[in-house]
C-alpha cells in the first residue's frame, strides 16, 4: 500500500492543481500533508481539488517575501503536491519512500526562484500580507488568501474583499474581514492570537477553515494587478477529512511531524 502511494502520490510530477484521493485501495485516506509554492505574479496560484464538506484546511507553516509594486518576473505556475497522507492515525508514506516527491519538490522550487528577480520591488509583504520593514499589515494587497469552496474560484483584491479597521497596526484579524470574505469562507493566513480561550474569537487571526460544501481551495497571493509582482510563497498545510475530525489535533501532529520534513 505505502509503496503504490509514494509512486502515485509522493513521486508525482509538480503542477499548479492537485486532486486528492478519498481512499488508497480500501483504506480510508483520514488526512493529508501537502506542499505548494505559489509566485506572487501568479493571479491563479495552485488548486486543492476534491475538499469536501465537513473537511478542514489547516495551514501549518509558510514563509516567502514578495512585492507587489515597480518589478516584475517571468510566468512561472505554482507547485502543488501531496508530500504524506494517513489512514487512521498511522502515516501512509516512511521517510524513504518521500524521496522522490523531496527530489521533484525541490526543482520545482528551483524553477521558481530562479525567475525571483534579484531586487524585489515596492510594497514587499510576507506570506502574512506583514511589511518586513515597517511591521504594518497591508489592508489592499500583499501575503497570501485561502479561497474556500464557497468562494467558487480565486479571490482577488478588489474593494469587496479588502481588509478593513485596524488592520494596518493588528494584523490580518477576523474582525477586519469583509462581509464578502467571510461570507466566502476564505480567510487570510494570520497566526495572531489576542484570545487564546477563544480560537474562534474575531480578535484573532485565522490559520484554517472548515468547508461546508464539497469543491476546489484556491491559494494565491492577495492582488489584483498581479503583472508587477515579484517573490513567492511556500506553505505547507494540512487536510483532515470530516470523518476524522475527531483525531484532528492528533492528525495534525502526526503528518507535520512525520516525513518528509522541512521543504517550507
Amino acid at each position: 500500500m505505502t509503496t503504490e502511494f509514494a509512486t502515485t502520490s509522493g513521486a508525482q510530477t509538480m503542477t499548479p492543481s492537485v486532486t486528492l484521493p478519498n481512499e488508497i485501495g480500501s483504506d480510508f485516506i483520514s488526512g493529508f500533508k501537502i506542499w505548494a509554492s505559489i509566485p506572487a505574479n501568479d493571479d491563479t496560484g495552485i488548486t486543492i481539488d476534491n475538499v469536501q464538506a465537513g473537511d478542514t484546511v489547516i495551514i501549518y507553516d509558510a514563509s516567502g517575501i514578495a512585492s507587489f509594486d515597480k518589478v516584475n518576473m517571468a510566468l512561472v505556475k505554482g507547485i502543488v503536491g501531496i508530500a504524506n497522507a494517513a489512514v487512521g492515525t498511522a502515516l501512509v508514506i516512511a521517510q524513504p519512500e518521500t524521496a522522490p516527491f523531496v527530489a521533484t519538490w525541490n526543482a520545482g522550487v528551483d524553477a521558481i526562484m530562479k525567475a525571483v528577480p534579484d531586487e524585489l520591488g515596492n510594497k514587499r509583504r510576507d506570506m502574512y500580507g506583514c511589511d518586513p520593514g515597517t511591521g504594518d499589515y497591508a489592508k489592499n494587497e500583499g501575503g497570501l488568501i485561502v479561497c474556500m469552496p464557497e468562494s467558487h474560484g480565486p479571490i482577488y483584491a478588489t474593494d469587496d474583499y479588502y481588509l478593513t479597521g485596524d488592520t494596518k497596526g493588528d494584523g490580518r484579524l477576523y474582525k477586519y474581514y469583509s462581509s464578502d470574505t467571510k461570507s466566502k469562507n476564505a480567510f487570510f493566513p494570520c497566526p495572531v492570537t489576542n484570545d487564546s480561550s477563544n480560537p474562534d474569537s474575531s480578535n484573532n487571526g485565522r490559520m484554517q477553515a472548515t468547508a461546508t460544501i464539497n469543491g476546489a481551495v484556491h491559494i494565491l497571493a492577495f492582488d489584483e494587478d498581479y503583472s508587477d509582482n515579484a517573490g513567492y510563497y511556500n506553505v505547507g498545510l494540512v487536510v483532515v477529512r470530516k470523518a476524522a475530525t475527531a483525531q484532528t489535533t492528533e492528525l495534525v501532529n502526526l503528518l507535520v511531524g512525520g516525513a518528509p520534513t522541512g521543504g517550507i
